[in-house]
């Protein structure tokens, strides 16, 4: 596919565009939420946890259902609404089913169920900083949105390659952020976090029934690609990781146990996310004041 004039104000940077960056602002606590499709919803128990125990975040970076949930939680909205919406949430607000050659469904409806729920149009009007990650299926750079319009960023992070259509947007094709990086530690790197806490869906090995259809062959096929890469574990200060084996990964009427799920582990962790965050306010005062 041929590149068009590159836009001198694009609405996104690769990974090494942001990371050039990093130095002109500091952020204390980070956090990053990974891709997951239904178990997506666990990191709104991660959410649930932290604020119960008065830990605040300060920045976040989102890949695919993860891009939705701290979008969600950036743009202001309180983690019992996000939790309600998730819990309601259904594939039939996910996409359409419109086949092409580049895809089996739209993810168009992604745009629509952003606009819907977050009641935000652009990345400036968040209150805090996020960062969504997306792939160039075409060089395989990972694409990160920190500006511009948060609805077609969320959804070309979420498109996920043969079962949506990818999204062209100033001379790329935009898909699920999962194929460069499904835990977003390095975005969230780049965006300035000073801790990170990262969050993955994927630590525990799930074992899959036959598959009985198209969708959920290439969901597999992602599901086991994405959770292969792990090198985003070095950056990371706390690793979060649920056990969500008990769950279909397709099975959206599950949300609130999925949820329950998660805050459960995420409890587990606070003694260390409290201790990191004291040691780091330590040697870093001049961002903890």
């Amino acid at each position: 596919m041929a590149r068009k004039t590159k836009n001198p104000n694009p609405e996104f940077e690769t990974l090494n565009e942001l990371k050039k960056k990093s130095g002109e602002g500091r952020y204390k606590v980070g956090l990053a939420l990974c891709g997951g499709i239904a178990y997506g919803v666990a990191q709104i128990g991660v959410l649930k946890a932290l604020e119960n125990e008065g830990i605040k975040v300060d920045c976040l970076a989102g890949t695919s259902a993860g891009a939705i949930i701290a979008a969600a939680y950036a743009s202001g909205l309180p983690v019992s609404r996000i939790e309600e919406i998730g819990i309601n949430t259904n594939w039939g607000e996910l996409f359409s089913f419109r086949p092409s050659r580049k895809g089996l469904v739209s993810s168009g409806p992604i745009e629509e169920y952003i606009r819907k729920y977050l009641k935000v149009d652009n990345f400036e009007q968040l209150k805090k900083p996020l960062a969504v990650v997306t792939t160039d299926i075409c060089s395989g750079e990972e694409v990160i949105f920190t500006r511009g319009a948060l609805d077609k960023a969320v959804r070309a992070s979420c498109s996920i390659p043969g079962i949506y259509t990818p999204v062209e947007l100033e001379g790329r094709q935009l898909a699920d952020g999962g194929m460069a990086e499904n835990v977003p530690v390095k975005a969230l790197r780049s965006l300035g976090a000073d801790v990170v806490i990262a969050v993955n869906l994927f630590g525990h090995h799930q074992v899959f029934p036959p598959a009985s259809n198209v969708f959920q062959i290439l969901m597999r096929v992602w599901y086991f690609f994405v959770r292969e890469e792990a090198a985003w574990r070095e950056q990371s200060d706390v690793v979060i990781e649920p056990d969500l084996r008990l769950f279909d990964l397709f099975d959206f009427s599950a949300g609130k146990e999925i949820i329950a799920a998660g805050e459960k582990e995420a409890k587990k962790h606070m003694p260390k996310i409290k201790q990191v965050i004291q040691r780091r306010s330590f040697f870093r005062p001049e961002i903890y004041r």
